[in-house]
């Protein structure tokens, strides 16, 4: 059977123990498996709809069919800021995740300082954080935007499993999430 693996978040690991394993660590995964990579998450070009699949040569030829009928072209543009991305050196890709980790762990600690339970989330941008008791995500999203002026994803926008979560990115800047950390305390939530 053939599998497709999703690996957005190829180089976002912030560390060699929690790097997201590629589909082609296991045997003879190029027979029965294909890689899809984009550009949004390890070179910040979100919204920009630019990457590429590896591995079976089949499956990839299928691709090629349904994107020839699906999409038109990729604008010039996108295409030398893919290259240009494509050519920097690892330690600028190195970079960017020691910022995300680091992020990360600063903002884990905001969040214990305000009693707020959440879990470490390994290999991603993205916090997922466990709404106060009595608030369901899209309300409690709605609150948070109102009443403290920070946009968050509720997780029902992620299915049924996502309820009493919300979504945080770790993108914004440092002094934004300082800023919307801040707001956050001074509701008293927990």
């Amino acid at each position: 059977m053939p599998i497709l693996h999703d690996f957005a978040y190829a180089a976002i690991g912030s560390a060699a123990s929690d790097a997201p394993l590629s589909l082609f660590s296991q045997p003879d995964a190029k027979a029965w498996g294909v890689e899809t990579y984009t550009f949004s998450k390890t070179f910040n070009m979100a919204g920009w709809r630019f990457g590429f699949a590896v591995g079976n040569a089949s499956i990839i030829r299928a691709f090629k069919k349904l994107h020839t009928h699906s999409y038109s072209t990729v604008f010039g543009a996108i295409q030398d800021a893919a290259i240009a991305a494509l050519n920097l050196p690892a330690e600028r890709i190195a970079q960017l995740t020691a910022v995300y980790h680091q992020r990360r762990e600063w903002v884990l600690r905001r969040l214990a300082a305000l009693r707020w339970p959440a879990r470490d989330a390994q290999g991603t941008f993205f916090l997922w954080l466990g709404v106060p008791p009595g608030y369901r995500s899209q309300e409690f999203a709605r609150l948070l935007l109102q009443e403290a002026h920070i946009l968050v994803a509720p997780g029902t926008g992620f299915g049924a499993g996502g309820e009493g979560f919300i979504r945080i990115s770790l993108t914004a800047g440092d002094e934004a999430l300082s800023n919307a950390l801040d707001r956050l305390a001074r509701l008293a939530l927990f």
